[in-house]
């Protein structure tokens, strides 16, 4: 029966089948979605990151894509193995996390472009925010200190 014609075609049909399955399953993206292109810097108060946000919104920044969160809100997500705006990586996410125990503020900005880094620095410096840094897919880029 196992060497029988039908078996063998019915075999190699399956098979065939999970070889196609495979290769499909293969060629899909990640669940899991990478941090890309956002800048994040810490506050000492929710104020401070505020006035921050006002600053870069009246410097012409898309409000859209300027984001403050407190660090309760911040520590629950990151203790809950989500990444708020998915900006932390596995490098920044000690150092962040110390500063999300204090109970800093934060800011997250997505610049339109890399010529846009400076500026949103330079916005976000006079109301004390530190640990700025630009979170790319693979990489990061310290700002400010």
């Amino acid at each position: 029966m196992m060497n029988s014609p039908e078996y063998s075609e019915e075999y190699e049909q399956s098979r065939k089948g999970e070889e196609q399955s495979l290769a499909s399953t293969e060629q899909e993206a990640p669940a899991v979605v990478f941090p890309r292109g956002y800048i994040l810097g810490v506050f000492l108060s929710l104020e401070d990151a505020k006035r921050a946000e006002e600053a870069l919104s009246a410097a012409g920044f898309d409000e859209q894509e300027i984001h403050v969160l407190e660090g309760h809100d911040f520590m629950e997500a990151i203790s809950q193995d989500h990444s708020p705006l998915n900006i932390i990586t596995s490098i920044a996410h000690d150092e962040y996390l110390v500063e999300m125990q204090r109970g800093r503020s934060f800011l997250a900005i997505r610049p339109a472009n890399l010529a846009q880094l400076e500026p949103i620095r330079d916005l976000m410096a006079p109301y004390g925010a530190y640990l700025v840094k630009y979170h790319d897919t693979w990489s990061q880029r310290e700002l400010l200190p």
